[in-house]
């Protein structure tokens, strides 16, 4: 969820985050012409196209957003618990041990609105030349609950971040009485090698050094601990008493503090919270509603040639029979919006952040006056971009701060298809059908550099999972155009509007969203040179 929402990556619905999975307006301009366009969209969401593995074998289903912070024993919403489960084993020797902390549900919802703002020129009646640049809002809204498990749960709140000083207080009498071992086994050892003094004294020492050494991997593992009062927590005790009588025995004193356990149940504040609660881990924002202010996505710049144009007429007829064109467009996406924060959990970003490379073909077929067919692909080239990333499979919400690495992100090459059937209901107003399918394949990732301090193992393929999209949409529009008749001298103000509702019909990718998309749009045209508009025989009607 977390990317992707960065990722989405394909920003399809919008991510992610990639490329959109919107054709752009393709139309040429004439010779001359600037063509001004404000085309707003909304976007939103709360469901995707989900993956899960169940027994080994690959299951796919619409899942909630939410589903990701929803756990019935919380084993699945709270980083590093199987880390801390591993510990307790360790320090109790119960192999069976398993945490249980309450059940946690939540809602998220995600929504974009975003504006792009187009200039397009004329250059020549079969080369026009554009930019569009994006300006773009992204709300995010969440909702938390956690219910504790009082009856049945065995672990609270860390004590490492309600209290601790006693936590500290416990490892540093630990390290004090691993150097009092140490010098006694140095001691010992020195003077009498081999014996079996020698070996019980070495053998405290390491049972020390571990119990150290776990019971701080214990603690900075997770926001939980064993709470106080829990058969894990007596389990802890009766061994640390255990270290303690052996101390004595040795003739070196006892730990002189206790263990520190939870005293506190996890609540949905607390839950909510806990990413930016020193002792967690996970150093992060808390889990709350984002509503980001405006910003610029990805810039484009285009390039549009026709390639051929023409019509079929009968003799004697007034209208053509068929009319038809054919063009070809490049794009370069620029990397001037801002990927997902890897510190603000069910971040969207407004762009990747990386330069794109497009080449597009499409095309128009009108048959007689009333209907039309407009067609385009597209493919897409990505470029690689170094960032900083948490690496943690993509339902870990919340992954630990040491998970973060520098890594090379690659995204992978995507193509995208559009279809649009148009029937005329008179000259200006006409009535469409959308199809547009978009696909992607698995992004790459590499990791670079030194790994900071605190730091733990991490799998680069968790990034790539779920990364692939596949998103098929489908929707209808109504648009008003009046340049038909700008050319026939009917309109002395060429001008277009039109509206859109597109749904997710169908896809895959395990992040892929599920989403409505609402748009609008205004196109209005200035003459630079040449006169106020083209010759009639120029006319724009094979282009749409």
């Amino acid at each position: 969820m977390r990317r992707t929402l960065s990722s989405l990556l394909c920003l399809v619905a919008l991510s992610g985050g990639v490329a959109e999975a919107q054709v752009t307006d393709v139309t040429l301009v004439p010779r001359g012409q600037l063509r001004l366009q404000f085309d707003p969209s909304f976007t939103s969401w709360n469901a995707r196209f989900g993956e899960r593995l169940e027994n080994g074998a690959l299951v796919t289903e619409n899942e909630d957003l939410a589903s990701d912070l929803t756990s019935e024993t919380g084993a699945s919403v709270f980083p590093g618990l199987a880390s801390l489960e591993a510990h307790i084993r360790s320090l109790t020797g119960n192999s069976g041990f398993v945490g249980i902390a309450g059940a946690s549900s939540a809602f998220v919802s995600h929504d974009v609105t975003r504006i792009d703002l187009g200039g397009h020129l004329g250059v020549f009646d079969w080369l026009t030349l554009g930019a569009t640049v994006p300006v773009m809002k992204n709300r995010t809204a969440l909702e938390v609950a956690f219910r504790p498990d009082s009856m049945g749960g065995n672990l609270g709140l860390n004590p490492l971040i309600s209290d601790p000083g006693g936590v500290n207080d416990f490892l540093a009498s630990l390290e004090a009485a691993l150097g009092l071992a140490q010098a006694r086994a140095a001691s010992i050892c020195g003077t009498t090698p081999g014996t079996g003094a020698c070996s019980d004294a070495a053998s405290l020492e390491g049972q020390i050094s571990g119990f150290l050494s776990t019971s701080r991997n214990a603690y900075s593992s997770s926001a939980l601990f064993p709470m106080r009062g829990s058969q894990a927590a007596r389990a802890l005790t009766d061994a640390t008493t255990t270290l303690d009588q052996d101390l004595n025995a040795a003739g070196l004193g006892g730990l002189g503090a206790t263990m520190a356990f939870a005293s506190e149940w996890i609540t949905s504040e607390t839950f909510a919270s806990l990413p930016s609660k020193g002792g967690s881990g996970i150093q992060g924002a808390p889990l709350a509603p984002i509503n980001a202010l405006w910003q610029i996505g990805d810039v484009e710049l285009t390039a549009l040639v026709r390639i051929a144009r023409g019509e079929l007429r009968d003799s004697g007829a007034v209208a053509p029979r068929l009319t038809y064109s054919v063009g070809a467009g490049f794009l370069m996406r620029l990397g001037s919006g801002s990927v997902d924060a890897h510190d603000v959990f069910l971040d969207l970003g407004t762009g990747d952040g990386q330069r794109d490379f497009e080449g597009r073909l499409f095309g128009f077929v009108g048959v007689g006056e009333r209907l039309g067919l407009r067609a385009g692909v597209r493919y897409g080239i990505q470029q690689s971009l170094d960032l900083l990333r948490r690496v943690a499979p993509p339902e870990t919400v919340t992954p630990r701060v040491g998970t973060l690495r520098a890594v090379t992100w690659t995204p992978a090459s995507y193509l995208g298809f559009e279809l649009e059937p148009t029937w005329r209901l008179s000259p200006e107003l006409s009535l469409f059908g959308s199809y547009r399918l978009y696909s992607k394949g698995v992004d790459g990732y590499e990791i670079f550099g030194e790994a900071a301090p605190g730091s733990v193992p991490v799998d680069a393929t968790d990034l790539e999972r779920e990364s692939g999209v596949t998103l098929h949409q489908a929707g209808f529009g109504i648009r008003y155009s009046s340049t038909d008749g700008w050319f026939a001298g009917v309109h002395s103000s060429p001008m277009e509007l039109h509206a859109r509702v597109l749904y997710s019909a169908a896809g895959s990718g395990g992040q892929t969203p599920i989403a409505m998309r609402v748009e609008m749009g205004i196109k209005i045209f200035r003459g630079i040179w040449g006169g106020d508009a083209p010759a009639p025989s120029e006319s724009m009607r094979s282009n749409r």
